[in-house]
């Protein structure tokens, strides 16, 4: 029987009375791998730092492996560990940097090998050690952060935007690290990135905040404003391509919508269609879905990435592979509009 590790009850917060969460209950499991994802301002962050406790919620209660904690509590500071978008490193050298955590725990016994084991572990090499702060690209600064955190060994390891505004290397060498981590410590890790494929590389599961919120699984595909009015009197948003989004007429123009992956179809880029939306796209990755047999895609148009259920494509699945030309096709009434 699984355990939760973090659980939130009633937690809701606030900057300047300004509402920025509110989290009924949610119970985050030991050894899994959790993924938050939502547009900006959804409170992504700010959940992140309430469960890292290094934020005081504004009401309720967080519990950590079933016991109220409080921000920087002795207990479990060492045991749970964020790393925040902006990798903050100390003015010092890379092995002073990754020492820190472990000799405020004194635990300096083989602090050399296990500095290194740190740094191996995110994919840099041993002379990187001798390296100082200000010669790291940012990149290479977000890689020895984070080994900096799994030298300490956390029980959980909160994760914000790891791969934003890393190369193509430091982000799969993080996907490996944290991998890694769960594979040999059975550490939990709570991610929150806007790289949906990536997250379901790794996840066990995805929670999708929008306004503060939970809402639903986080599969949905969710579409943000602000909508126009167009010559033809229909309401849409126009692509950086020039394609057009179409949609019933929202409650105000900067309403943001969802649409459920089993309402888009998928069809070869030249089908002929009746649809509303026959929006011409790329097939980024293809996977299954964690602990179900479903399978789906991602597609991107223009930079919109879509999640797609497979099970009702037009395409042989002899072509779902990335790079793929598609369709993809929905009713503008399909899709349903989220409270602001």
């Amino acid at each position: 029987m699984m355990t939760s590790i973090l659980e939130l009850r009633g937690v809701s917060h606030q900057y300047n009375g300004r509402p920025v969460l509110h989290i009924p209950a949610l119970q985050v499991q030991a050894g899994t791998i959790v993924g938050l994802v939502g547009p900006n301002g959804s409170g992504k962050s700010t959940l992140l730092k309430i469960l890292g406790f290094v934020e005081q919620c504004t009401a309720g209660q967080v519990l950590f492996q079933g016991e109220p904690a409080e921000p920087f509590n002795r207990r479990v500071r060492s045991r749970v560990s964020l790393l925040t978008q902006e990798p903050y490193l100390l003015k010092r050298s890379v092995f002073d940097n990754v020492a820190y955590g472990l000799q405020i725990r004194r635990e300096t016994t083989d602090l050399c090998a296990a500095v290194l084991a740190a740094l191996e572990l995110v994919g840099l090499p041993a002379s990187f050690a001798n390296r100082q702060w200000y010669e790291l690209s940012g990149g290479e600064a977000q890689r020895v952060a984070l080994a900096a955190r799994l030298a300490l060994k956390p029980n959980c390891l909160l994760l914000d935007e790891p791969t934003a505004n890393v190369d193509i290397q430091s982000a799969e060498r993080i996907q490996h690290a944290v991998l890694m981590a769960r594979k040999e410590w059975k550490t939990t890790l709570i991610v929150a990135s806007h790289h949906r494929p990536w997250l379901n590389d790794i996840c066990d599961h995805l929670v999708f905040l929008y306004n503060g919120r939970i809402f639903r699984s986080g599969l949905e595909n969710i579409i943000l404003g602000p909508w126009h009015t167009m010559d033809n009197g229909q309401v849409g948003k126009k692509l950086g391509d020039g394609q057009v989004i179409v949609v019933t007429k929202p409650i105000n123009d900067e309403n943001s919508c969802v649409i459920k992956p089993e309402l888009i179809i998928l069809s070869e880029s030249d089908a002929e269609t009746g649809a509303d939306n026959a929006l011409m796209g790329t097939i980024v990755s293809v996977f299954k879905e964690n602990h179900s047999d479903t399978i789906r895609a991602h597609v991107t148009c223009d930079g919109t990435c879509f999640t797609v259920d497979l099970s009702k494509a037009r395409l042989p699945s002899g072509k779902w592979f990335p790079g793929q030309r598609v369709l993809i096709e929905f009713d503008s009434g399909d899709v349903t509009w989220l409270d602001s």
